[in-house]
């Protein structure tokens, strides 16, 4: 049974993940995780358009890992957070998938901005202009963003105002889901990239070189890449222990 569900799992990546190389495919997903006292993980919550297949690996994935306990008073309480996780399926020297499970984060969910997205600025689209920007804002215990600032993701690209402008504008209608101890919503300081990219993308020469500077940091491929639009949350009150990336073959 165990392998018939992960070739399940394996043909629906083949066939429905975000393609990023000639036969890989990869998709992250966000998993609700109930976590006890002790930093286990005793139930997770994987969202209901997730293939029952796909949530099943998911959920036996996430349940391996562990965090170091939530503290309340100084004593260690149960916590709940949601956990990005990635799923990679690689081809293998035997013309079949490897399914790669990887820890990205955890921290609270963003629903995803609110079905708000920012409005790419009309003088940047005339201009041909990207730009990658970083907001950090305060998930709340309502889930509202608070004390957001944005800037951009890299030193040497100054971000224009009109950029700035619409991601706060869009971020002002956004909404999470909090993270949770002992039973009660927590604040949590999130760093959430924002881009603006046209396609194609069109990029100065000193763009392109920070970009390729990035890749070389990152031990990215070597084409030009993107920044990661990985959420992180700064100062979640649970932090990964066991985090193993996990590997099933056929």
């Amino acid at each position: 049974m165990k392998n018939v569900m992960l070739c399940a799992a394996m043909l629906l990546l083949a066939c429905s993940l975000t393609a990023q190389a000639t036969d890989e495919r990869e998709q992250t997903y966000r998993v609700g995780a109930d976590v006890d006292a002790q930093g286990h993980i005793t139930a997770t919550q994987v969202d209901p358009d997730v293939p029952a297949s796909i949530a099943a690996m998911l959920a036996s994935a996430v349940k391996q890992w562990q965090f170091t306990p939530a503290k309340l008073n100084g004593r260690p309480v149960s916590a709940h957070t949601f956990i990005s996780a990635k799923l990679q399926a690689l081809p293998n020297a035997n013309g079949q998938y490897n399914l790669r499970i990887r820890f990205m984060g955890n921290g609270p969910k963003i629903n995803p901005h609110g079905g708000v997205q920012p409005q790419y600025p009309r003088d940047a689209i005339r201009a041909r202009q990207s730009a990658f920007t970083i907001l950090e804002a305060t998930i709340q215990p309502d889930g509202s963003l608070t004390d957001m600032s944005v800037s951009s993701e890299f030193e040497d690209w100054p971000l224009l105002p009109y950029f700035k402008a619409a991601v706060l504008a869009a971020a002002k209608q956004w909404h999470a889901i909090p993270e949770q101890v002992d039973g009660r919503p927590v604040a949590t300081r999130m760093r959430i990239p924002v881009s603006f990219n046209l396609n194609p993308p069109q990029f100065t020469a000193k763009q392109i070189k920070i970009l390729r500077e990035a890749a070389r940091e990152e031990a990215a491929q070597p084409a030009i890449p993107l920044p990661s639009d990985q959420e992180v949350a700064l100062d979640s009150p649970l932090q990964p222990h066991i985090v193993a990336t996990i590997i099933s073959a056929p």
